[in-house]
């Protein structure tokens, strides 16, 4: 699968978050916090657009329902996965927080 060219405009939570990209030839990316932030204080909010729902899941959907997933269609696409998350993605309340340990800026965000 190539990797997803980004239609939205870049970047497009320079506030909060730093995206970090190893070349244009390789898919590798990380995202950094730029921010200081207390547990679970809402680092980003998941608005409609730029977020619409998709089709199907991709490697790039997040799943907010039973069979719903929706296309952030913004530079939080670049937050990696991680067992120990510094986020937590609140699809009921379509907010990015911040996970158990807050925040601090340079922060890999997971």
């Amino acid at each position: 699968m190539a990797p997803l060219t980004p239609h939205w405009t870049q970047p497009s939570h320079p506030d909060v978050q730093e995206v970090v990209k190893a070349s244009e030839t390789e898919f590798l990316t990380k995202s950094f916090s730029k921010v200081s932030l207390p547990p679970f204080a809402v680092f980003a909010k998941m608005t409609f657009p730029p977020c619409d729902l998709a089709n199907e899941p991709t490697y790039a959907t997040v799943q907010c329902g039973k069979d719903k997933h929706l296309n952030l269609n913004s530079d939080l696409l670049y937050i990696n996965h991680s067992c120990e998350p510094s986020l937590i993605f609140d699809t009921g309340n379509f907010n990015v927080l911040a996970g158990p340990k807050g925040l601090q800026p340079g922060d890999e965000l997971t």
